[in-house]
């Protein structure tokens, strides 16, 4: 579960601003909170702003952080410093998480120059409420780097630890998370501690995040041989689909007509399919949009099964709908689809723009849903969206909702809602796109070309 991320000196965000999913002290809706090392973190949130604010700029960040963490810094973007400010290029961007996991918590981040793709310092630590251990920590400017003996029980195995994070002391293209969890299966048996280093990297392997133009992202192994929960529920957002069909077919057919760089993108997430899928860890699959089609993919065994997902409608056999011919709406759907049959013990999902293309009957039908749903399973949304009618303290709690609104130097800003201490009763909708709270725009003139004369003026002369 997500507790905190802290972004700084990344596209709109300047100086580190802090998003929290730490529950307040209200009493609202206590019974969809999740309760951790005596803390408690909500299942839901929403973040709101005008658009250009920067709100899909703090889950770009959250998702340039997990493709550091995933495959190193060697081919990563080397534009997206915090350019308003001249020297930013040459300063780290910082990314940390708080994340929980078996009920404690763990602070785990980088920072990385991102012009030069240089890591510069990364670390582990473990929260407590009176006192922080640092599991590990390292410098790569200055080769320095600690570590908690206490990981390793075995003492024949503390020079190799030592050689493995030894190996890194200058490397600045990777990060020692994924450097420890790969191809070093030995060094974990009987070092019980240490497991959770790969506990927190898999966290970030699960991690799912969607943008409205994703191509590939998680679907969290809904059935594809069974499609009738599917079915069950997209009938639920009045979509006019009376069946779903899943046709099994190969890896080569679905991909043929894909760009090589696709196909590369593909064979890499397959990879990381392969290493969730492991028995501690349980099983999970990706949804991928390729030439307009939609396949679910799951392993079987270690090869990758691709089913086609095919629709249709208005109880009309034999005539079937691909992806591509299904309205922008329902297409989205399929994002919020993967949140509801979420069959994962623990989940975390981060979705951006979720009501791009979506009734607002729809998108608050769906987060009615999911906050029923939260009550019982032990998963996460986020979400960044602009539907107002959400703006229900009936249907959130004031700490589920935060802004994103720019500074007079053009940085993006976190402002909790909560720190207006509004009433339970306050029907806060009206008063957000009053601007109010900030996270709107505010429009002060209108655009006409030369020439244009508005006939209302003219009326009003005429008055006169």
């Amino acid at each position: 579960m997500l507790s905190r991320f802290t972004v700084g000196n990344f596209l709109s965000f300047n100086k580190p601003q802090s998003f929290s999913m730490l529950a307040s002290p209200i009493q609202k809706h206590k019974q969809r909170l999740f309760e951790a090392d005596d803390v408690k973190l909500l299942k839901f949130s929403s973040i709101y702003g005008a658009n250009a604010a920067g709100k899909s700029n703090l889950i770009r960040a959250m998702a340039f952080a997990r493709d550091i963490i995933m495959h190193g810094s060697a081919e990563s973007s080397d534009t997206l410093f915090y350019k308003l400010d001249p020297k930013a290029n040459r300063l780290p961007s910082y990314f940390e998480f708080e994340i929980c996991i078996g009920g404690k918590l763990y602070s785990y981040g980088f920072e990385i120059i991102i012009a030069e793709r240089e890591i510069t310092e990364e670390w582990l630590i473990l929260l407590g409420s009176s006192k922080n251990q640092e599991l590990f920590t390292r410098n790569s400017t200055t080769g320095r780097y600690t570590y908690d003996p206490t990981l390793l029980s075995r003492n024949e195995d503390v020079a190799h630890f030592k050689i493995y994070i030894n190996d890194l002391k200058h490397v600045t293209n990777k990060l020692f998370l994924q450097d420890i969890v790969t191809n070093k299966e030995a060094i974990y048996e009987g070092n019980e501690k240490l497991a959770i280093l790969k506990q927190v990297h898999h966290w970030f392997e699960a991690l799912d995040i969607s943008f409205p133009d994703s191509l590939v992202s998680g679907y969290s192994c809904f059935s594809t041989t069974s499609t009738d929960e599917i079915l069950s529920a997209i009938k639920t957002f009045a979509t006019g689909i009376s069946h779903v069909e899943a046709k099994k077919v190969s890896k080569e057919k679905a991909l043929e007509d894909a760009p090589s760089d696709f196909k590369k993108r593909i064979d890499r997430s397959l990879v990381e399919l392969l290493n969730q899928n492991q028995p501690v860890t349980g099983s999970s699959g990706i949804r991928i949009t390729c030439n307009g089609r939609l396949y679910l993919v799951h392993m079987n065994g270690k090869e990758p099964e691709f089913n086609e997902i095919t629709f249709e409608h208005n109880k009309l056999k034999n005539v079937s709908f691909s992806m591509d011919e299904e309205s922008d709406g329902t297409q989205r759907l399929f994002d919020m689809l993967t949140v509801l049959l979420c069959t994962k013990t623990q989940a975390v999902f981060i979705i951006d723009e979720i009501d791009r293309s979506l009734h607002p009957q729809m998108t608050v039908h769906f987060i009615r849903n999911f906050l029923a749903l939260a009550k019982k399973k032990q998963i996460q949304l986020v979400i960044t969206t602009h539907e107002s009618h959400l703006l229900d303290l009936s249907i959130l709690r004031q700490d589920e909702i935060w802004f994103v609104e720019k500074n007079a130097l053009g940085a993006s800003q976190l402002i909790p809602f909560d720190r207006f201490k509004e009433r339970f009763d306050k029907k806060v909708q009206k008063a957000y796109l009053d601007g109010r709270y900030g996270g709107v725009p505010l429009f002060d003139s209108f655009f006409f070309p030369s020439g244009f004369v508005d006939d209302d003026d003219n009326e009003r002369e005429d008055l006169s």
